[in-house]
């Protein structure tokens, strides 16, 4: 399993909190080609992005992450419309307390100018650990639902 950040920049007209409240049962679209248009993330979702990847949902402009979801799918290429699925909102853990950019988020490099500026980028194991700890101290009260969808790696 890895794991992933997808960004999105909310006054682009839309936010997270569509696919974490939403009342989809089923894997729910992340993305087509006229929306994610990096070369490197669209290598990544074509090569690399496996059905179970962990994805932590990042907003640019608030520059937070707000919650966490599972690839439903294995990545898919340009020109076969979704880019890639997410999980059931339900079996994702949409945040209590976001993740800032400053502090929480300062030595991960996919939050960082250095590694591009594409929606999908990757988050190194031993930064995922740090993060990891950091999401259980800042959201105890959302700890078992955390737990969960870490377990399933």
């Amino acid at each position: 399993m890895r794991v992933w950040v997808f960004k999105i920049n909310t006054k682009r007209g839309w936010e997270f909190d569509k696919y974490f409240r939403s009342p989809a049962r089923g894997a729910f679209e992340m993305g087509d080609e006229g929306w994610i248009r990096s070369a490197s993330s669209l290598r990544f979702l074509r090569e690399e992005v496996k059905r179970g990847d962990l994805f932590l949902c990042y907003e640019v402009d608030r520059k937070r992450v707000v919650g966490l979801a599972r690839a439903a799918c294995d990545g898919r290429d340009a020109g076969l419309g979704s880019l890639v699925d997410f999980c059931p909102p339900r079996a994702a853990v949409r945040l209590r307390n976001p993740l800032t950019r400053k502090p929480d988020l300062d030595h991960i490099l996919a939050f960082s100018p250095h590694r591009g500026r594409g929606t999908v980028q990757k988050i190194d194991p031993d930064e995922f650990r740090r993060l990891r700890r950091l999401m259980l101290q800042k959201n105890a009260e959302q700890r078992e639902a955390l737990k969960r969808l870490f377990q399933e790696e």
